[in-house]
């Protein structure tokens, strides 16, 4: 149990980390953004680690500064499916490039075969490009909306001049 509620802190923790960065570089949305921790929800065990959860929460926060659709998969998402999908049976070539392009939209900083990548791009776009729109459509999660905001005027306990108090 305590092993379980420490990593569900550590998500807390990156998630709130995560929405403090978003808030730098979109101080015009810092309301907004301080309001989307419910946005932050993990869909898969892979989101324990913190790179992929990471991930995740950064593209959802900048759908949501963006006035973008926050349902569809996140490019993390689809990695996690094609992970799961590769354990089970070999990926074909537009799905392996599926994957490899998730992968250097959701993780930059993290090592690819650039050169694999590109090969299944030249090979392959177009019937990738299909794929990741079905990707994201399909795994959409269809409750992943902010909603109405309400707000007392205090963010962590300080009194502040939120957009959303007394909405």
């Amino acid at each position: 149990m305590t092993s379980l509620l420490k990593g569900v802190f550590q998500q807390i923790d990156w998630a709130e980390d995560e929405i403090r960065r978003a808030m730098r570089r979109h101080p015009s949305e810092r309301d907004l953004l301080y309001h989307s921790f419910p946005l932050l929800v993990a869909t898969h065990k892979l989101m324990a680690t913190e790179f992929v959860y990471r991930s995740h929460c950064r593209e959802l926060l900048e759908r949501l500064v963006n006035d973008a659709d926050t349902r569809p998969d996140t490019a993390a998402e689809v990695c996690c499916l094609c992970r799961d999908v590769s354990l089970r049976a070999p990926l074909r070539s537009p799905a392996a490039g599926l994957y490899f392009r998730m992968w250097a939209a959701a993780f930059p900083g993290k090592p690819l075969d650039d050169d694999s990548r590109q090969h299944h791009e030249a090979l392959e776009g177009s019937t990738i490009d299909d794929l990741e729109a079905i990707a994201r459509r399909k795994l959409a999660v269809k409750n992943r909306k902010l909603g109405e905001i309400t707000c007392d005027g205090r963010h962590d306990g300080d009194i502040v001049q939120c957009k959303y108090a007394g909405a």
